[in-house]
């Protein structure tokens, strides 16, 4: 049976503390199996590869930021009618939910495809990594049907309060992963395709695993009423979803302005920075996670009007969050040559990658919060002025690149990328302050329920 949470009720910090481990282990192993995919592809094909994948990154954030930032709407009120206890909705969302993001995540897929090695070449990518670099990621972008059907069931599970379903998932998903990677790479010679062939096997075993899990839960049964368009709906989950994708794709926009730069510097320059970004997505997974869980939390919670619960988890949340970025910032401060040199071995890189880490494990505690904040916005339902952040990110990294690439060359691009995290967390932090009290206002009946 899968395992519900209820948490319109019971002390809020166990509640969130027990849903955030599972999440936390989730998000750890998927970044665990990308950076050994990296030491996979770094050791067994080489460096030139490595950069070859490395240089999707961004493509891939704002490919898969904007198709997943979309699914959103529906995350958020299936999690809000679970709290509200209207299982009827929670069906019907779950349906329009697949006719929406299943239609986005299609057409954005088919038009990637068309136009990857045109943006490869607008992002001065070096012409050398080009054919392995496309090759990579049209495996990727033919595989999205799997890829949205494994985060579809993930986030149903999520909304009814089980993160221990899609973490046994993860685990059998990263085993799997990294058992093909050395088979297809290290045992058939198959080159970068073999990494991401693994990788749409493993999301297909995630994803039967979850579908089997999601089939037990009783109130997820659908019948064909439940299957009629219910247009209403779908307006709702686009109006929730369409601003988180645009700010993903917005704020990737900003990570695709720093590859352009990076790979102006040179072959090097994008081996350390996709290296950097791996080792800084595994070590903001904690943040991630907590973020998560309060987005659930706060999602059920507004969907039983308990404000009041909202603000006593964000306390609670705030505290694990600060204590989480201390320790994995203080890591890659730390240790930075320790722990890049586990995937390159060029000399010229690993120096480079101290530079970048350095600098971004000083600023995690931001990133924690930025994450804590923007996702109790949005699991409230509140997407617009996370878009709004979105744009600023984007604007506070042109300006920093501006001012600082010229000055301090390859430091100038971990400055801008935490510049960026400071604004976003400065916006969304004063909103949601202002967003708890007018909903307080709104459910005591203050100001009018539109």
């Amino acid at each position: 049976m899968a395992r519900t949470k209820n948490m319109t009720v019971g002390k809020p910090f166990p509640l969130i503390f027990a849903f955030f481990i599972p999440i936390l282990f989730s998000f750890v192993c998927q970044q665990l199996y990308a950076i050994v995919d990296t030491i996979i592809v770094g050791k067994g094909i080489g460096d030139l590869a490595l950069a070859a994948v490395g240089a999707t990154g961004a493509i891939d954030f704002f490919i898969f930021g904007f198709i997943m930032g979309v699914g959103t709407g529906a995350s958020v009120l299936m999690a809000q009618a679970f709290g509200a206890d209207d299982m009827k909705r929670f069906r019907k969302t779950i349906t329009m939910g697949v006719y929406s993001s299943g239609t986005i995540a299609l057409v954005v897929a088919a038009l990637s495809i068309i136009t990857l090695e045109p943006v490869l070449v607008l992002l001065n990518t070096d012409p050398v990594l080009i054919p392995d670099a496309k090759l990579y990621f049209d495996i990727i972008l033919y595989g999205v049907p799997l890829i949205m059907l494994y985060n579809f069931l993930w986030a149903i599970l999520n909304a009814v309060g089980d993160s221990k379903t899609p973490f046994i998932a993860v685990i059998i998903s990263t085993v799997v992963n990294i058992c093909l990677d050395i088979l297809f790479i290290m045992g058939f010679g198959m080159g970068v395709e073999g990494a991401a062939i693994g990788t749409l096997i493993a999301q297909l075993v995630a994803s039967a695993y979850c579908f089997k899990q999601v089939y037990k839960l009783p109130f997820t049964h659908l019948s064909k009423e439940d299957w009629e368009m219910d247009f209403g709906l779908i307006k709702e989950e686009f109006r929730i979803g369409l601003p988180v994708g645009l700010m993903n794709s917005v704020t990737a926009i900003g990570s695709l302005l720093l590859q352009y730069f990076v790979n102006k510097f040179g072959v090097n320059f994008t081996a350390s920075y996709s290296a950097c970004i791996r080792i800084t997505n595994f070590t903001m997974q904690p943040c991630a996670a907590i973020g998560a869980a309060m987005s659930t939390f706060a999602g059920q919670n507004r969907g039983a009007g308990k404000i009041d619960r909202i603000r006593q988890g964000l306390l609670s949340s705030s505290a694990i969050a600060i204590t989480i970025a201390v320790i994995m910032g203080g890591a890659i401060f730390f240790f930075p040559r320790q722990i890049v040199s586990m995937m390159v071995t060029s000399e010229e890189i690993i120096a480079l990658s101290v530079q970048y880490l350095r600098i971004c494990g000083a600023m995690m505690v931001v990133i924690s919060m930025l994450f804590l904040v923007r996702d109790t916005l949005q699991g409230m339902g509140s997407t617009f002025v996370p878009m709004l952040s979105g744009a600023l990110e984007l604007a506070t990294r042109i300006v920093a690149v501006f001012l600082f690439v010229q000055p301090y060359g390859y430091k100038g691009i971990a400055i801008a990328e935490v510049s960026a995290w400071a604004t976003a967390f400065l916006l969304n932090g004063i909103f949601l302050m202002f967003f708890l009290r007018k909903e307080e206002k709104r459910l005591s009946g203050q100001i009018p329920n539109f």
